[in-house]
């Protein structure tokens, strides 16, 4: 096994765009979670990083893309060699590709600093027909479901959602604060193998959190690094970003 590695590119944002419009990815009112993602698989297949996210810097430093991979730098670069187009290569700038290795594990009881976006949503059935779902912003679906409504509040849904998904990924979440809140749609490839902007009007709860969290399960937490929290992870969304606590 090659273990968990962090994964950086620093891509040529106008170059990959272009190749989307050829492409037909983009779409007017989706986010480009797709095209990110349709670009990672074609230059590493089954090795793509995922989950990853595209991290979008204020001024004028560029945007760059991070992921968590099963392969090593050396794989990473092989697959890249033998397979990948000419034009993907540039878009995704291959040759600025840096890796490193993740611990094997953390320390139960260790803190840490955690950044996050995420899509804060829950599944539910149309019409009480369980083959045809939808995806719900979970504020909206709770305060639809309680008599109590009234008394819920955004972040207090929002910090109970991230807390169960921590539980789940062997972590107790310490502290939280909202980073960033809007509404984005998804675009994504559908039955037809047309690309369609997914989700309802509007699109859905796009969300950054960050704080802080301790780690209680290891063998858990490693594998929620691995998988990404939430739903998306393919699309941009649930990469769990670590940082030591600050001082």
């Amino acid at each position: 096994m090659s273990g968990l590695h962090m994964v950086r590119l620093d891509p040529d944002v106008g170059r990959a765009m272009a190749w989307g419009v050829r492409e037909k990815l983009l779409k007017p009112g989706g986010d480009d979670g797709y095209l990110w993602h349709a670009l990672l698989a074609a230059a590493f297949g089954d090795l793509a990083p995922k989950p990853f996210r595209l991290v979008e810097q204020n001024g004028h430093r560029p945007a760059y893309l991070l992921g968590y991979a099963n392969a090593t730098e050396d794989e990473l670069r092989r697959r890249a060699a033998e397979f990948c187009d000419p034009t993907i290569a540039c878009a995704l700038r291959v040759s600025s590709l840096a890796v490193k290795r993740m611990p094997d594990s953390f320390i139960a009881g260790r803190r840490l600093w955690f950044e996050l976006r995420v899509r804060p949503v829950v599944r539910q059935t149309r019409n009480g027909d369980r083959r045809r779902k939808r995806e719900i912003d979970v504020f909206l679906h709770q305060t639809r479901a309680r008599p109590d409504a009234r008394k819920l509040s955004r972040d207090a849904v929002y910090t109970a959602w991230l807390a169960s998904h921590f539980v789940k990924g062997g972590a107790a979440l310490d502290m939280i604060r909202i980073v960033w809140l809007r509404r984005s749609a998804i675009t994504r490839r559908g039955r037809a193998r047309t690309v369609q902007v997914h989700g309802e009007k509007g699109g859905g709860p796009d969300a950054c959190f960050e704080g802080a969290l301790t780690v209680t399960d290891p063998n858990a937490f490693e594998a929620m690094l691995a998988r990404g929290v939430g739903r998306h992870r393919a699309f941009g969304f649930g990469m769990l970003l670590l940082k030591p606590m600050p001082q």
